[in-house]
C-alpha cells in the first residue's frame, strides 16, 4: 500500500483556445507541443516559463523526439523538422502521406526518427533527413496512430487503420516481419505498448495483447458499444492505455470505466466505475478514453474529463485530478472540481511533479483558455524522487509508466 498522498498546485500556463497537447522532459527541461500555436515549446519545470521556441510549419499534435542531437518535431502536410538545441533548423523534410496528427513520434535503431501519417510510415536518418523507407496503405478507419520501436527484438511495430493486417513489425530494412488482424480496427492513437514479451493495443472495442516473439494473440477483450453524450459509441474510442511497471494493464472506457487485467492472463484484477461513484457523467460529450493515465511507483494518475457548459455540476472547469492505488484499484487522492478537462495530452514526469495539458471546447463547442497543469505529487512513506528523463509514454516502451519519480 501507498501512503498518504499530498499534492501541491506549482504551476499553469496558458496556450490560449487551442489544445495543450503532448511533450517529454528531458536534459532538465520540459518540452511542450501546444498544438495551435505551431511551435514547440522549452519550458522551465520548476516555475512554467517558456525559456525558448520552436517554430513549425503548421499544427503539432504530437511531442517532439528530442536527445542529444537535436529536437525532431513533425506536422502538417507531411513535414518533419530537425532542430539544434540553439533553435537552428538543421533540415526539414516533407513526405507525401498525409497531415502528421499522431500523438508522437520516435526513434528507432539510435539513427533513424520514425513518423507515422495517416496513409504510412517513414523511416527518416536523424542526421540528414532522408527517408530511408517508407510504407503506404489506404486508411480505412480512424487515423492518428503512432509507431513503437522494442530494441530488445530490434523491430519497429506500428497500428494500421485498415481492416486486415493491421499490425505488423518492420525490421530496419523495411521487411515486414509480424503481420497480425485485431478484431476490430485499431483506435484513434492506439500504439503498440510493450511490457516485456507482450504488446498491448487498443481498438475501438477490444483490447488484444500478442505475444511480440511468436507474433500470435494471446487474449483479447470486447468491451462492445455504449450510450454516451447522447449516441452509441464503441467503447474503447481514444488513446492508449497504461501498463503498470509490474504487468498490470489498466484500461478504461469512454464513460470512465476503470478495469486493471494482468497482462499475461487477461484476468480482471479489479474495476472503478467513475460515474456511480459521482464523479462522471453520461450527459458529457468527452471521451474519457482520450484523456491519459500515468503509472508510476505505485500510483495511477489523471486528470478528469467532464465537459458540460459553465455552471453544470460536470462542467468543464469543474473537474478533479485524481490518484488511485494500482494494486488495488483503491482511490487515494481525490481533489475538489477545480480544474479544465484533460485534453488528450498523456501525463508527463518531471522531477516530483506530473504536467497534464487541457482542452478547450465544452459540450455545446463553446471555447476557452487551455492551459499545462503542473502538480508537485509527494507520499508520506516516500522518500526523494529520482531527476530523470520522461519520454512521451514513459520512454520507447510506450507503455504510460516509469519508476522512481514520485518515490511513494
Amino acid at each position: 500500500m501507498v501512503g498518504r498522498i499530498i499534492i501541491r498546485e506549482r504551476w499553469s500556463l496558458d496556450v490560449g483556445r487551442g489544445p495543450a497537447e503532448h511533450g517529454v522532459y528531458k536534459y532538465g527541461v520540459l518540452w511542450l507541443a501546444p498544438t495551435f500555436l505551431n511551435e514547440f515549446w522549452k519550458v522551465d519545470p520548476d516555475k512554467g516559463i517558456i525559456l525558448q521556441r520552436f517554430p513549425m510549419q503548421g499544427i503539432v499534435w504530437g511531442a517532439p523526439w528530442v536527445d542529444e542531437s537535436g529536437i525532431y518535431g513533425a506536422t502538417q502536410r507531411g513535414i518533419v523538422r530537425k532542430f539544434s538545441h540553439d533553435g537552428e533548423v538543421l533540415w526539414t523534410t516533407r513526405t507525401d502521406l498525409g497531415d502528421f496528427i499522431a500523438e508522437s513520434i520516435t526513434e528507432a535503431w539510435g539513427k533513424y526518427i520514425a513518423v507515422q501519417f495517416p496513409k504510412g510510415i517513414a523511416l527518416i536518418d536523424k542526421n540528414s533527413g532522408e527517408i530511408i523507407w517508407s510504407d503506404g496503405w489506404s486508411p480505412e478507419g480512424r487515423s492518428g496512430q503512432e509507431p513503437t520501436y522494442d530494441p530488445y527484438e530490434g523491430l519497429l511495430w506500428v497500428c494500421k487503420p485498415t481492416s486486415e493486417d493491421n499490425l505488423v513489425s518492420y525490421n530496419e530494412e523495411g521487411k515486414i516481419v509480424h503481420k497480425i488482424t485485431l478484431p476490430d480496427y485499431p483506435t484513434t492513437y492506439a500504439c503498440p505498448q510493450v511490457w516485456g514479451d507482450y504488446i498491448a493495443v487498443v481498438c475501438n472495442r477490444h483490447i488484444v495483447v500478442v505475444d511480440k516473439r511468436k507474433g500470435r494473440v494471446v487474449w483479447n477483450l470486447d468491451f462492445g458499444r455504449i450510450r454516451y453524450g447522447g449516441k452509441d459509441e464503441d467503447a474503447l474510442v481514444g488513446g492508449p492505455r497504461t501498463i503498470t511497471p509490474d504487468g498490470k494493464l489498466l484500461v478504461w472506457t469512454i464513460d470512465g470505466l476503470y478495469v486493471c487485467f494482468d497482462i499475461r492472463t487477461g484476468t480482471v484484477l479489479w474495476r472503478l466505475d467513475l460515474i456511480s461513484l459521482g464523479y462522471a457523467t453520461r450527459r458529457s460529450t468527452a471521451y474519457w478514453s482520450y484523456g491519459g493515465v500515468v503509472a508510476v511507483d505505485g500510483i495511477a494518475i489523471f486528470l478528469g474529463r467532464n465537459n458540460l457548459p459553465k455552471g453544470d455540476e460536470y462542467a468543464y472547469d469543474r473537474n478533479r485530478l485524481f490518484v488511485v492505488d494500482y494494486k488495488v484499484g483503491r482511490l487515494v487522492y481525490v481533489s475538489e472540481p477545480r480544474y479544465k478537462l484533460a485534453c488528450c495530452c498523456k501525463p508527463i514526469l518531471a522531477k516530483g511533479n506530473v504536467v497534464i495539458g487541457t482542452w478547450y471546447k465544452d459540450s455545446e463547442d463553446k471555447e476557452f483558455t487551455a492551459c499545462y497543469y503542473c502538480w508537485e505529487v509527494r507520499s508520506t512513506k516516500g522518500g526523494k524522487p529520482v531527476d530523470k528523463p520522461y519520454e512521451w509514454m514513459g520512454g520507447l516502451h510506450h507503455g504510460g509508466y516509469g519508476v522512481g519519480y514520485i518515490a511513494t
